[in-house]
């Protein structure tokens, strides 16, 4: 191996190291500012405030596990009956999600059903775009099948809309099931590290909360003014949140917006889940990387801090790579340089594999909660980190082939485990 090629192994290396150092950085120093950074403003709704005309989206497709569960808490929402309206997509089920959304419209007349036909296009994205082309709302909520909203989170989340430049709101997602098993409970953390501490900070500093696409809100005028839905992406959450960021909009985040989910069960569902964000993420970071650092009517940290949270599940595609090389360098080069590789992909597997880089967010979010015996499962988190790697990487792959190939990958649902009413 020439001189030049063994230099420009050692440079990639020492340089995604860095990369794996700057993240852990981040969330350490995220972490700090959310106990002793400052507060920022909160968006509790005040009682003379005018309220829009809401339309909250549910889409579901094979949902009747779970569907009643949702749609009874929409019809206890605390929201006047004639600025509300709940709109559930039946994309093309094949169990009784239709009849249990028909039976709630009869007896609601603020809800109403679309039943998509069989040869409608595939895919959440597709199918919200449907319920957002039949509303008028100005605001536009929207829940997964397998969410149950309490009574006030409508309120909340459509207060910070008072600010003009605030184009979309997101409430904090909270797993019902946490102590169903193990996964569940290193779910819970990450929930906890996620939303408690860093959509929170980046709330407070001004920077770039992410719109996750449930339990949250979108400005219809905002989402016109960026292109309107988009129907191809996997994460048409982030696609948005992105491309609202680089118009000069904001996303708010809502910690009182508190919305309950179910949390994979099996390693496998979470599998899919994941390498399904990691393909999509990585979609948006191919598009905005770029046009999210040129966005130059946001703060540089702000533009800063988001182009770096969109290499989130890019990360784990170079600690792979990383390994991979550095098994192979003792064979082809010196002790010295094949030393230095080790070195540096240590360091890297230290920050990413054990994904140790989040554990201060989630130590500080299970004492914000006052639930420190959450904390209990975190010396199991690494499985869950090792996983997510492995889910990352192949995403990362099937992105790589479907760009190749001109293809789009198509969407696969999350398998829900809540019991049918």
């Amino acid at each position: 191996m020439t001189g030049a090629a063994i230099a420009l192994i050692v440079a990639w290396n020492v340089s995604t190291t860095l990369l794996a150092l700057v993240v852990l950085i981040r969330q350490v120093v995220v972490t700090l500012l959310f106990h002793f950074g400052p507060r920022g403003t909160t968006s509790e709704p005040a009682a003379d405030d005018p309220l829009p005309r809401v339309t909250v989206i549910v889409p579901a497709h094979n949902e009747e596990r779970v569907l009643h569960g949702c749609l009874d808490c929409l019809t206890r929402m605390d929201y006047p009956s004639d600025r509300y309206e709940v709109i559930v997509i039946n994309d093309r089920s094949r169990d009784g999600t239709g009849a249990i959304a028909d039976d709630f419209a009869a007896r609601h007349p603020f809800l109403r059903v679309i039943h998509r036909p069989d040869d409608a296009p595939p895919g959440k994205p597709a199918a919200l775009l449907d319920a957002i082309d039949s509303s008028t709302s100005e605001i536009l909520v929207f829940f997964d099948a397998d969410y149950l909203p309490p009574p006030q989170i409508i309120r909340r989340l459509v207060a910070p809309f008072r600010d003009p430049l605030v184009g979309a709101t997101m409430g904090r997602v909270v797993p019902y099931n946490a102590n169903a098993n193990m996964l569940t409970k290193m779910l819970d953390l990450e929930r906890r590290g996620g939303y408690v501490v860093d959509q929170e900070v980046r709330h407070r500093m001004g920077l770039l909360p992410q719109f996750g696409g449930t339990t949250g809100a979108v400005r219809r005028s905002a989402l016109e003014a960026v292109g309107g839905w988009n129907t191809i992406s996997l994460a048409e959450d982030t696609d948005l949140t992105y491309r609202l960021f680089i118009a000069g909009m904001r996303v708010a985040y809502v910690a009182g917006a508190e919305c309950y989910e179910e949390s994979p069960e099996t390693w496998q569902v979470r599998y899919r889940q994941v390498k399904r964000w990691a393909i999509g993420h990585n979609d948006c970071l191919l598009r905005y990387f770029i046009p999210t650092l040129r966005a130059t009517r946001q703060p540089l940290m702000a533009r800063l801090d988001a182009a770096l949270v969109l290499l989130v599940y890019t990360v784990p595609s170079l600690v792979l790579l990383n390994l991979i090389i550095a098994l192979s360098m003792p064979a082809q080069v010196g002790e010295t340089w094949a030393s230095l590789s080790i070195l540096t992909v240590s360091l890297t597997l230290f920050t990413g594999i054990g994904n140790f880089a989040p554990y201060y967010q989630i130590a500080a979010g299970c004492v914000s909660d006052q639930q420190r015996q959450a904390f209990a499962a975190v010396p199991f988190l690494f499985v869950s980190s090792f996983t997510s790697l492995l889910a990352c990487n192949v995403g990362v792959i099937q992105l790589l082939k479907d760009k190749i190939r001109g293809a789009t990958t198509q969407w696969d649902k999350t398998q829900r485990f809540r019991g049918a009413v």
